[in-house]
């Protein structure tokens, strides 16, 4: 392999070994040789060692933190719970991820004889593992035995002839395209079915789950994820920060060691001190509603802000405009008019704009949410204090919905003992995601818009759908000008989400046009 993609031009790959890189780079600022290639061939090709004592040297001895965002690597990890994957894709920034989908993947498989859940003894809590395997493997017969069940009934309820397909920009029925392709059709509908159910039954799940997933991300980032995950304390987020250490030394060395530094051994004792403020206050045991919009800016303030952001780049000082309120009002109107699609968005003079609000979503809700990485998410441990949610179509199936509900009671119980003895961090890994679990979080205009149009679209799971409307009907309430802005909210109401998606994806594969609604 070639050190770098050509030698005579402006524009080259860097295809040196990773931890040459970053040392590399960081050159640019100091050196005054105007190739970094000629540094390379001059310092480092014949010097393996170069990049190695440079970070010791800079990061190390003089904390210059930033030349570790000059180096990254790609992770794979498995067999993670949906507690820990939570904790390592808490970092908004360096880090990015893909996580296996309960939406799509069934978790009706048995390895060595065993559902794929944290056992009791690996969590940590060897006193309860017999209680603690047992609900989590009821959780899991259920999930798999309500699965063929759940297809019938919507089914039953849900026929294929009952729909209406737009194939090649025109509608069709069920009868119209039989003779023609039932195979595309029936696919497309098979598929949203299961997605559908599994949308529903995803909600036993425990916390537990195991989920595996991969990361992208810069050194620093490492760093801090390592120093989060030694912080959090529990038995499972200890062994994978050892690992994850473990494998980034030899590709990272000298700068992933100041993850367990003195230097790091501080930022784990400011984390735990800094999450444990206010651990013996006495509060009150309300229950928070859906939603609540804690703090939000005056909307005349904010329109006027905004608007003087959007002209800024074509005026003078800021404020050096005055806008009447008309003009404000036929800026933000235009702005809306020329928005052709979510991906238009309104733009970053609406940073400015922040709200606050308390969701209480269920956890398996929460897993999605949490991925919005502009959201300032500020969460507790997972419990069961709050309540659960009913899936829609469960809930029409006496038998399904009865032995639900003991299941959660029976979690529920089983989770306050194990709070008792060990703690409430573990006592999470028994926690179904139907349970719910309230969250505050601050979000600015531009976010918030991108959020709710994206999440607001039939795939997206019904759950965090209602989400996306609670929000939006929260800043229409304070903010009814500023909404008009949000132009492509799906309200729609759909028995089969998936559906179009489903049939456009069938559509494409054989190489026909059109989409499905």
């Amino acid at each position: 392999m070639t050190d770098f993609s050509n030698r005579n031009r402006d524009v080259f790959l860097i295809k040196t070994d990773m931890i040459d890189r970053g040392a590399l780079m960081s050159r640019y600022s100091r050196t005054l040789n105007l190739d970094i290639r000629d540094v390379y061939e001059r310092e480092f090709k014949n010097n393996p060692e170069r990049a190695s004592s440079f970070y010791k040297r800079i990061f190390l001895d003089y904390g210059d933190e930033s030349v570790a965002e000059l180096t990254t690597a790609q992770l794979g990890i498995q067999n993670i719970s949906n507690v820990l994957s939570k904790v390592i894709e808490e970092p908004r920034i360096g880090l990015s991820y893909l996580e296996k989908s309960s939406r799509y993947v069934k978790y009706n498989r048995k390895v060595n004889g065993s559902y794929l859940y944290l056992h009791g003894r690996d969590a940590g809590m060897p006193e309860m593992e017999d209680e603690y395997n047992k609900m989590c493997t009821d959780l899991f017969d259920f999930y798999s035995e309500s699965y063929p069940v759940m297809m019938k009934y919507m089914e039953e309820n849900n026929p294929i002839e009952s729909f209406i397909f737009q194939v090649g920009g025109k509608n069709y029925t069920y009868a119209d395209l039989k003779s023609q392709d039932s195979d595309l059709i029936e696919k497309s509908y098979r598929s949203s079915l299961r997605s559908a159910v599994l949308d529903e039954i995803r909600s036993v799940l425990p916390a537990s789950t195991l989920t595996n997933m991969g990361l992208s991300g810069n050194g620093r980032a490492f760093i801090s994820l390592i120093e989060r995950l030694n912080a959090y304390g529990t038995p499972e987020s200890l062994k994978y920060a050892d690992m994850i250490y473990s494998e980034l030394e030899p590709e990272l060395p000298e700068l992933i060691d100041d993850a367990v530094t003195s230097h790091g051994k501080a930022q784990v004792d400011y984390i735990n001190s800094r999450d444990s403020l206010g651990k013996n206050i006495q509060y009150n045991s309300l229950v928070p509603g859906r939603i609540r919009l804690i703090n939000y800016m005056d909307e005349g303030a904010a329109i006027d802000m905004a608007t003087k952001m959007i002209i800024y780049q074509n005026t003078g000082a800021y404020g050096g405009a005055s806008l009447t309120p008309e003009q404000e009002e036929s800026i933000i109107n235009e702005l809306a008019s020329i928005r052709a699609n979510r991906r238009h968005k309104i733009g970053r003079a609406f940073e400015s704009i922040n709200y606050t609000f308390e969701i209480n979503m269920n956890y398996g809700a929460f897993r999605e949410f949490q991925r919005h990485r502009f959201f300032s998410i500020i969460r507790k441990p997972l419990g069961t204090y709050y309540g659960y949610d009913v899936p829609e179509n469960l809930a029409g199936i006496p038998d399904l919905r009865d032995r639900y509900d003991r299941l959660m009671q029976e979690a529920a119980t089983l989770y306050g003992r194990i709070r008792e003895k060990y703690g409430e961090k573990l006592a999470q890994y028994t926690v179904p995601y139907a349970y719910r679990y309230p969250v505050v979080f601050s979000a600015n205009l531009n976010e918030l818009t991108y959020f709710i149009e994206l999440r607001s679209n039939p795939q997206v799971h019904p759950d965090l759908r209602r989400v996306a409307f609670d929000i939006y009907n929260e800043i229409k309430r304070v903010h009814p000008r500023l909404v008009t802005l949000i132009k492509f909210l799906d309200q729609g109401d759909y028995r089969l989400g998936r559906l179009p998606a489903e049939v456009r994806k069938e559509t494409k594969k054989k190489g026909l046009s059109g989409t499905s609604d």
